[in-house]
């Protein structure tokens, strides 16, 4: 089983300030073929509580535990019985291709050969990475990503398995799949997220909330999604393609070139444009070249009526990518913050004073070391890094993955609040309805307006 008896958990400090603690008198028990489901807003602890249960913490994270936590034998005695999909992919993917990841668990149990190489197929045909097989795990999208540590968590067949966050970033189809998969399988199923969402309809048979470090069962409410109030200024730009073709060629010899192909796209202030489809069908292909880190191999892009070139976009399209890591590399928030600044012409008082105000819109803290952060919170920093640059216009790459919709919906307030133009990527129907103007869909490369 399972089980936690008046856990509670603190982070060792790092700074002045003794931290506070994450979890307290957490009393929880899953039982073999049970599905549990723990809602609670990022920085609830949620991710905290799956790395005790998975052993991770306090045995590779530093901090104060107190209770008791069951399974208490040796890592050897729980390896391929109980297992994590993490939150974070990029942080746990060991293997050079998505062949090498998928069999390493099984190598470190000593499975033979043959079961090794049977059981991988099944894998593979299952999460939709037959294709991928020799890809490097570098260049795969989010959505795949995700499919991969869903195939090599659950390799071994274990008896408990404890999913952070893990449907975000699954499009439709393979959340169901997911779904489908917990519903009929004999595993116990402990499933971490932010929001309640239709797949979990009918799933489980508890469900609790984490919220200040203790759990408490559901009442049933559903969070509503708020009406963002997007800001309609009178700055004017405009941002367009036509006939846009990009050959990206895949690093393995395996995998074929993915082509991407947009005849017609535009996006201007004051609107938000919703861009929807299939994980690996060229959302963040599109994004990467519309914001100028890649060039198209034919076509047009156009900014106010001009053409435009790389140094243009970069610095008129702030992009966000999917994973907050890609673009958080400084020691602290107001190392961070500093840095974005430094790009504007600004006197040093004028410096500081956004410095302050940035920090405190985001609800964030200047001191706090940024890889110590919480996923919510540095996609918060994350956000108040392109605030500070004030772009006409934002790509925001699955910005509700792993937030609130109230959460979500403040970011996107800001980040108009000048008038700025905002492509929203999301796998969230109902997210993009309450929020878009208008809804693009990607699809085997091809991106048109809906």
């Amino acid at each position: 089983m399972i089980k936690a008896e008046n856990l509670a958990f603190r982070y060792d400090s790092y700074g002045e300030k003794e931290s506070e603690k994450v979890l307290r008198n957490i009393n929880l028990t899953v039982n073999k073929g049970e599905k549990v489901l723990i809602l609670g807003e990022p920085e609830s602890g949620k991710t905290t509580l799956s790395l005790i249960l998975s052993s991770l913490i306090p045995e590779f994270v530093d901090g104060e535990m107190e209770g008791k936590v069951c399974p208490e034998c040796e890592m050897k005695d729980r390896m391929g019985k109980y297992t994590l999909v993490p939150q974070n992919a990029g942080e746990f993917i060991l293997g050079e291709t998505v062949e090498d990841e998928i069999a390493f668990p099984l190598e470190s149990l000593g499975i033979e050969r043959e079961e090794i190489v049977r059981r991988v197929e099944k894998a593979l045909s299952f999460w939709g990475l037959e294709s991928l097989r020799e890809a490097s795990t570098t260049e795969l999208s989010g959505g795949e990503k995700r499919r991969l540590m869903l195939a090599t968590s659950l390799i071994t067949d274990p008896d408990y398995v404890i999913y952070d966050e893990s449907f975000d970033d699954l499009d439709r189809s393979w959340r169901r799949v997911l779904r489908d998969h917990i519903k009929e399988s004999s595993e116990a199923s402990l499933v971490m997220a932010s929001r309640f969402i239709s797949f979990f309809e009918d799933l489980f048979d508890r469900i609790y909330i984490l919220e200040d470090g203790e759990l408490r069962e559901w009442n049933g409410e559903l969070a509503s999604i708020p009406t963002p109030n997007i800001v309609r200024k009178e700055r004017k730009n405009k941002l367009q393609c036509r006939n846009i073709s990009f050959v990206h060629p895949r690093r393995s010899s395996f995998s074929s070139p993915f082509v991407l192909s947009v005849d017609d796209f535009s996006l201007e202030s004051g609107e938000v444009v919703a861009l929807m489809g299939p994980n690996g069908s060229g959302k963040s292909t599109f994004s990467r070249i519309l914001c100028g880190l890649d060039t198209p191999n034919k076509g047009t892009i156009i900014l106010d009526e001009t053409p435009c070139n790389k140094e243009r976009l970069e610095r008129s399209v702030g992009y966000m990518f999917q994973n907050p890591d890609y673009q958080i590399f400084l020691p602290t928030v107001k190392d961070e913050l500093s840095y974005s600044l430094s790009f504007l012409k600004i006197k040093e008082k004028e410096k500081e004073k956004r410095l302050s105000e940035t920090a405190d819109l985001f609800s964030l803290s200047l001191s706090d070391t940024a890889s110590l952060m919480s996923y919510g919170e540095r996609k918060r920093l994350q956000s108040a890094i392109y605030y500070s640059l004030d772009r006409p216009f934002y790509i925001l790459d699955e910005l509700d993955s792993a937030l609130t919709y109230k959460e979500s919906i403040s970011i996107l307030e800001k980040l108009s609040q000048n008038g700025a133009g905002i492509l929203l990527i999301t796998h969230d129907d109902d997210f993009a309805s309450a929020v878009a103007d208008r809804e693009y869909r990607a699809k085997e490369g091809r991106i048109y307006e809906e």
